[in-house]
């Protein structure tokens, strides 16, 4: 029996979205100015001018490339189940790294076409803005943690800026390696910070 219509193509990305995933991919591949709406259209199996029916400008896809990415918050609250300040930066840092990788090529448009364009620049900050604060409550929460709010949330700005730029210029981690042993001399700085030297290393 033939599957009803709209369960055969309920799993199937709009047009639009798949203009989007496909200008996603060519603008980190060759860069914004170096990728033209025919080449995107080419590659994402649409007509032309139906780049231009959903987005006004290449800007406006650009745009649309940056800012309809999901939230960081949600994602990194889940993090916060560990007891200890160590556990939760352990865990912050591996969730991050492993959405960060995910959205390798977003994140790579976002850190080169911030430099010389206002609205990527203005996202860029809300991202960071917003991963930050949430990395503070987690760590915030933890039961042996001593410091005051200002050394907590100097912590997560150290932690959000150390993990974005190592997964943008460092790359992806090897096989043998894990986001935590990556930045463990980071976790460790930070835990004593935090705990004024008694956090447990576990």
């Amino acid at each position: 029996m033939t599957a009803p219509a709209h369960t055969r193509h309920a799993t199937r990305p709009s047009k639009r979205q798949l203009i989007i995933e496909t200008a996603e991919r060519l603008f980190a591949e060759h860069g914004y100015d170096a990728t033209s709406t025919a080449r995107i259209a080419t590659e994402a199996g649409v007509p032309s001018g139906l780049v231009f029916y959903h987005f006004a400008t290449k800007l406006d896809l650009l745009l649309a490339v940056v800012q309809e990415r999901p939230a960081p918050s949600e994602v990194l609250r889940s993090t916060a189940r560990g007891r200890t300040v160590r556990r939760r930066l352990r865990a912050v840092v591996a969730r991050m790294a492993e959405e960060l990788e995910h959205d390798r090529a977003a994140r790579i448009i976002v850190f080169r076409e911030a430099q010389g364009r206002p609205e990527i620049a203005s996202r860029a900050a809300e991202l960071f803005a917003e991963a930050t604060e949430t990395v503070a409550c987690v760590l915030a929460g933890a039961e042996d943690v001593v410091a005051d709010p200002a050394r907590v949330q100097a912590a997560a700005e150290l932690v959000v800026s150390r993990v974005f730029l190592d997964t943008v210029a460092l790359g992806p981690l090897g096989q043998a390696e894990t986001a935590t042993n990556r930045h463990a001399a980071m976790i460790d700085l930070i835990a004593e910070s935090l705990t004024d030297g008694v956090s447990a290393h576990e």
